[in-house]
């Protein structure tokens, strides 16, 4: 147990993804570390080798870690949920880790690690697509988008010869998109070989920003530059203005709070888009990054 660390983060994906940086620098000066989470996929083919991922172990097991601290002059156990941007919402999601450990705030961006076999593309190898998932990570109504015809997107995709791959854990079906179902792994390859990625802020629109996809990401009541970093983020993040901007922040929380303007069930202004501004951001976004995937 000396010089060996433990660290527990359940979820979610962006969450757990945003530990990479940390966990890359905590391996030079521990032994070991083992890293306990619900997404430890994220983290196959890791190449530093004194760093374990594992799924989240039984309670029994997890009583133990929590009793290696009483017996260490030095904490080694560390459960991160509830504990760090959730406690500082005010900060960006990495320097909340950061600081946790008292490291220096260093921005970067996770990095993921695709296998030979990986790097394969799952569709054809010709075709040019665009992944979009409009899933919220939660069922909260400033979390999602409204205004938008997304038949209409898929179909000015497809007339500049791109395809539209739904992604989501049950995405509803958009005439002319094709939908994916697959392993996490599966969904990182097909972000990776995508032209761009269109989405909600989310697990998936992480992994894009991670794997250097051009990206168009959907905020509400988030604050984007506590999830990105906009120095070296490709692509841009749509969000309508409203008179308490970014009041997801202002509570000790990790679910925020309700719309101060129209409560848990109406339609947050912030979350108001339209199908022609969507379509300015896609010709921008190819504009400045191309069409080669």
């Amino acid at each position: 147990m000396f010089n060996t660390l433990y660290i527990y983060r359940s979820g979610g994906m962006g969450d757990v993804l945003w530990l990479e940086p940390v966990i890359a620098e905590l391996s030079k000066k521990y032994k070991r570390i083992y890293f306990y989470t619900d997404f430890s996929t994220l983290f196959e083919n890791y190449p530093i080798k004194n760093v374990f991922v594992k799924p989240i172990p039984a309670g029994w097991f997890r009583a133990i870690l929590k009793m290696i601290n009483f017996f260490s002059t030095q904490k080694k156990y560390h459960r991160l949920d509830g504990y760090c941007y959730e406690a500082f919402p005010k900060i960006h999601f990495l320097h909340a880790y950061q600081n946790y450990f008292s490291l220096e705030n260093k921005v970067v961006y996770p990095k993921l690690y695709l296998s030979e076999k990986e790097h394969e593309p799952i569709y054809d190898r010709n075709d040019k697509y665009a992944v979009l998932h409009l899933e919220p990570n939660a069922q909260l109504n400033y979390r999602k988008v409204y205004g938008v015809s997304w038949e209409e997107i898929v179909s000015y995709l497809a007339k500049n010869n791109i395809k539209t791959i739904l992604v989501g854990t049950n995405p509803l079906p958009i005439e002319g998109a094709i939908i994916f179902k697959g392993s996490i792994r599966k969904l990182m390859t097909v972000i990776k070989y995508s032209l761009f990625f269109i989405g909600v802020d989310s697990g998936p629109s992480h992994i894009a920003a991670s794997l250097q996809v051009p990206s168009i990401i959907f905020f509400g009541s988030v604050n984007p530059n506590y999830r990105h970093f906009t120095e070296i983020f490709k692509g841009f993040f749509l969000q309508q203005p409203c008179e308490y901007a970014g009041c997801y922040h202002e509570v000790i929380s990790g679910k925020g709070q309700s719309c101060q303007l129209v409560g848990d069930a109406g339609i947050p202004k912030c979350c108001v888009n339209t199908t022609d501004n969507v379509i300015s951001s896609i010709n921008q976004l190819l504009k400045k990054y191309g069409t080669k995937n």
